[in-house]
């Protein structure tokens, strides 16, 4: 009997050692600690109609890729310059300034782009940012701008509030793939712009 409870006690003692830790203590500071879901980025399997599919979206998003990397740029050169404005007038005046450098630079390129690859330069827009396109109009705009470029977009196929979910969206978890890829190779971008 004694030896039952031995045993019982020394593996008891082992699974509490295993079980994962909630905070660590740190220079007397007890730290929380969360585990995050896990994440396999690696090769995908597809089938033939799935692989056709993918090559497609994987060259859409190298054209598209370095126009979100100019608008994340652009969004930061702007909020830079916003925080120098005085007032209203000058904020209005340094945005019309970005608006028409935006509108010199990237209007033609951009106007050949096909629907589906503005949809993914929408969502990359969004993952690039932060934000979606709608905000980011709505923003340094105005509302009703927002309103009806969402409008358009809509006529068009397109959703300016669309956003970048590649947890519940398959196409979205192809491109963090293709991202992931891009980054892994240190593949030059295509210079588009």
């Amino acid at each position: 009997m004694n030896k039952l409870i031995f045993i019982l006690s020394f593996v008891g003692l082992f699974d509490c050692m295993a079980q994962i830790e909630d905070s660590v203590l740190v220079d007397g500071e007890l730290i929380a600690v969360e585990l995050l879901d896990e994440i396999t980025l690696g090769p995908i399997t597809l089938n033939s109609i799935e692989k056709i599919e993918f090559y497609r979206l994987r060259k859409k998003v190298h054209k598209v890729y370095p126009f979100a990397l100019a608008a994340k740029e652009q969004l930061i050169e702007l909020e830079e310059d916003l925080k120098y404005a005085e007032n209203k007038r000058h904020k209005r005046r340094i945005g019309k300034l970005h608006d028409k450098w935006i509108q010199e630079n990237f209007t033609n390129k951009i106007k050949k782009l096909t629907r589906s690859e503005g949809r993914i330069l929408i969502k990359l827009i969004h993952k690039e940012t932060g934000n979606s396109a709608y905000n980011l109009v709505r923003n340094y705009r105005n509302g009703l701008t927002a309103l009806l470029w969402q409008k358009l977009a809509k006529y068009f196929d397109g959703d300016l509030k669309a956003t970048f979910q590649p947890k519940t969206n398959k196409e979205d978890r192809w491109i963090a793939h293709i991202l992931w890829e891009m980054r892994m190779n240190n593949s030059t971008l295509k210079k588009n712009l």
